[in-house]
């Protein structure tokens, strides 16, 4: 089902883990990701929480990362319509998350955290990201998509996104 997978950060096996691939067996393909919860302070990802859609319109909700209500802790609700999926994955990343951002191929973003780091930023023409993974402790230190190709519908409905690319 996977092509590939992309990883950002540094996984450690003695912190909490989350793995959102069994939820995938509950979707009718192709599935997108639906939302994404971002929780966040000035300086880093505290943790994601991740609602997958498959192609009948049923919904699942992945593992949290995190849960913690701390004063300086922001949270972001980014929706992603039914119509989209997510193109670019990008941000900053150290012994830490730093920044996430997220691009759709309808040109809706979503950026929390800070630059600081390595940058990173992952964008595979007519592909998706899905079944998210991760570890962390006090912040999230390790994520991890794996990678879908679109569908020829999903294709013909996005175009390439080098229209979309040209007006960001």
């Amino acid at each position: 089902m996977f092509n590939s997978e992309i990883h950002i950060g540094i996984e450690r096996q003695n912190h909490k883990s989350f793995d959102d691939l069994e939820k995938m067996n509950l979707l009718a393909q192709p599935i997108t990701i639906s939302m994404i919860k971002i929780q966040y302070t000035k300086d880093c990802i505290l943790g994601l929480k991740i609602k997958y859609r498959g192609m009948d319109g049923q919904t699942v909700v992945g593992k949290s990362s995190r849960k913690l209500k701390l004063f300086g802790v922001h949270f972001s609700k980014f929706k992603i319509e039914k119509n989209d999926c997510i193109k670019e994955i990008f941000g900053f990343a150290g012994s830490t998350i730093n920044q996430l951002g997220i691009r759709t191929y309808r040109g809706q973003e979503v950026i929390c955290g800070t630059c600081q780091g390595q940058a990173f930023s992952y964008y595979i023409p007519n592909h998706t990201f899905i079944a998210a993974k991760g570890s962390y402790d006090q912040f999230l230190e390790y994520i991890c998509f794996r990678v879908i190709p679109l569908t020829p519908e999903q294709i013909t409905k996005f175009g390439s996104g080098n229209e979309i690319q040209k007006k960001l």
